[in-house]
């Protein structure tokens, strides 16, 4: 059994450029990578009707589980669902964040990856729920830490 049972991604400057309207570096290699280890992905963002589009759009889609996408701040209830109860260390989330996904997951007792790229690049954690387990300068070196976790 793997340790990782699930990946929760961010989809707005973790996978995807909102202001060029492309995938990241890295994207689809990472998530053909981890649909090839059969580990469940979970897509959860910000954005409405217009992000379900891109996701279909860029050919993506296929890769999650689910895909949820909402607008406003955060709220932790919409990851609750995606968190093994059990063991939630065994879910993953990958995120540019620290103030907002990562802080989430950290609360919420997952793993989480610090994908330290682009706009939130620099802004770093301002107490103990924001630190990241794992931090990553470019979302292909997720692979390695994935890796390790299985």
């Amino acid at each position: 059994m793997n340790r990782l049972n699930i990946i929760i991604f961010d989809w707005k400057r973790t996978l995807y450029d909102p202001d060029e309207k492309i995938l990241l570096d890295g994207a689809v290699e990472l998530l053909e990578f981890l649909k090839a280890k059969d580990i469940p992905m979970i897509l959860i963002g910000k954005g409405g009707e217009d992000m379900k589009q891109e996701v279909e759009r860029l050919g993506v889609a296929r890769f999650f589980q689910h895909i949820v996408f909402a607008e406003g701040l955060k709220d932790p209830e919409l990851f609750k669902a995606y968190i093994d109860q059990d063991n939630s260390k065994s879910t993953l989330f990958i995120g540019d964040r620290v103030r907002s996904e990562l802080e989430i997951g950290n609360k919420l007792g997952a793993t989480t990856i610090w994908v330290k790229q682009g706009k939130f690049a620099t802004e770093e954690p301002i107490n103990g729920n924001q630190k990241p387990d794992y931090i990553v300068s470019f979302l292909g070196d997720c692979k390695r830490i994935i890796l390790s976790l299985n």
